[in-house]
């Protein structure tokens, strides 16, 4: 008996040592870090590229010679597995396709303060405001790995076709509706069925140009606090009654019905991209990422193209996105992830980033002045559209309007609005206020749910009663402000708020 017993622990034993042996990180030549992404091929060449410099640049973490100190591999993932994982503990140590603010204010990100002003991937090594999509309550738990500005990109050659050029850059909405309905006139369609369009439908335009539209208006879709949304204004009504009227009094805009009957060959950027290039559409709405696309074409193929903003009012604005990657605060590996951040902020990367047109790269300094990133040799037909973007994320561009004290998963409610309003069954203004209602009611909910966002919903709403105090203060004439108190830029937390205020003068230094 006692024999049996001894030789089933022996077995045991075997079988775990073996079980261990075998594991994937266990027989691994080197220490590697997970980074959870997509499973685009360029990720592949990027985890090479980053072992290839990691050697290079910080020859005192090598030990030998014929390995790299540490590499990274790749585990694809969406954003709900993510969070999943992340969640029950069991996430990568790195973190790709990040919404920062939400996983840092759920306590799933490192914070990467010194680090990142030590290795040189803070916030002054990319693009102005972009605290809030890398940061949480003035802590950086993030960098980008590619950054975008959606514009309208034009096809000369469908322009050229119809005796058109490129619009100015600063237009107008009355300039946008005057030019789009002169294109769909020298069409000449008249009541067949249309198949060639000026622009995307309303949906697609939809949140974007809301956005751009109202801000360059002086409004935004939350508070200076971000404890309110206060999109029950004359200024959102007055953007979805346009988009309305575009698609069905001026019809300058396909409807949802003329999108689905001229279904296409897609591929990647969807039927839209199809469509520009076959002329059907003048414009899309894109950033430079959209060039992957257009670069597979034959190079007799290729059409010219131009970048302007939206049209807009008075106060220049445009949308700054990243895919940002952050590391988990799990992670038992952070002395290593943190150089693959490093690595995001290199020349290296963003050489890459520059060569294969893969958006805006993360660190601006290795674009500003440089022509192989302003005017690739290769590709003269891409036109203004490097150096635009650029200028763009340099100036005017801003992050969407986001909460932490409104959690953005489920309903659109905005664009369930536009849907509501397109289909006919509410106004604009009931269809706005039903969606500013809905999304109250959800912060409530959501500081009611958490003590922590109580916490620092309290200090905010404190906040706010005193920027409201001081704008009482301001008199006007004319429209502009002419005297009144400034607020303290400290109690802005509204990026966009802040950079208007700015523009208006209104903004003093920290309290």
């Amino acid at each position: 008996m006692n024999k049996a017993l001894i030789a089933s622990l022996v077995l045991l034993i075997i079988a775990s040592a073996a079980t261990y042996l075998f594991r994937p990180e266990t027989m691994e030549r080197y220490p590697q870090v997970e980074w959870m992404s997509d499973s685009n091929p360029q990720r592949f060449e990027q985890t090479e590229l980053f072992e290839k410099w990691l050697g290079e640049k910080h020859p005192e973490l090598v030990k030998r010679k014929d390995l790299p100190p540490f590499g990274v591999k790749l585990s694809a993932a969406n954003n709900q597995s993510t969070i999943i994982q992340a969640v029950s503990g069991v996430a990568g140590d790195l973190i790709d396709h990040l919404n920062v603010p939400i996983f840092a204010a759920m306590g799933l990100l490192k914070p990467l303060g010194a680090d990142a002003k030590k290795q040189g991937f803070d916030l002054s090594k990319t693009y102005p405001n972009m605290e809030a999509l890398l940061g949480y309550e003035g802590e950086q738990y993030g960098y980008p790995c590619n950054v975008a500005v959606s514009s309208f990109i034009f096809n000369e050659d469908t322009l050229k076709r119809y005796g058109m050029r490129v619009p100015r850059e600063t237009w107008t909405p009355e300039d946008f509706e005057r030019y789009s309905k002169e294109f769909m006139k020298r069409t000449n369609q008249g009541n067949a069925r249309r198949t060639i369009f000026f622009s995307l439908s309303a949906e697609s335009l939809g949140g974007t140009f809301i956005t751009i539209y109202v801000r360059s208006y002086g409004i935004d879709t939350y508070n200076e606090t971000l404890t309110k949304c206060v999109a029950n204004d004359d200024r959102f009504y007055n953007a979805y009654e346009l988009l309305y009227k575009w698609t069905y009094v001026d019809k300058i805009l396909p409807t949802a019905a003329e999108v689905a009957s001229n279904d296409t060959e897609s591929g990647f950027g969807g039927a839209a991209f199809s469509h520009f290039i076959n002329g059907n559409y003048a414009a899309i709405i894109a950033g430079r990422w959209s060039l992957v696309r257009f670069r597979e074409l034959a190079e007799n193929e290729r059409f010219p193209m131009s970048m302007t903003l939206f049209p807009q009012g008075p106060f220049k604005n445009a949308l700054i996105s990243a895919r940002s990657t952050g590391i988990y605060a799990g992670s038992r590996k952070y002395d290593m992830a943190k150089y693959f951040m490093e690595f995001l902020a290199s020349k290296e990367y963003n050489d890459y980033i520059i060569k294969y047109a893969d958006g805006l790269p993360p660190n601006p300094k290795y674009a500003i002045g440089n022509p192989d990133y302003l005017t690739p040799k290769d590709y003269p037909n891409e036109g203004n559209i490097h150096a635009k973007e650029l200028e763009y994320a340099m100036t005017y561009a801003l992050p969407a309007p986001q909460t932490p004290y409104y959690r953005t998963t489920g309903t659109n409610w905005f664009g369930f609005a536009l849907s509501k309003l397109l289909a006919g069954r509410a106004t604009a203004k009931e269809a706005v206020d039903e969606a500013v209602e809905r999304v109250n009611r959800g912060i409530a909910e959501s500081v009611a749910a958490n003590d922590k966002l109580a916490e620092l919903y309290r200090r905010d709403i404190d906040l706010q009663h005193k920027i409201d105090a001081v704008k009482n203060t301001w008199k006007f004439r004319r429209g502009k402000i002419v005297s009144g108190e400034k607020i303290p830029e400290n109690w802005i937390k509204n990026p966009f708020h802040r950079k208007y205020y700015t523009h208006l003068g209104m903004l003093k230094g920290a309290e």
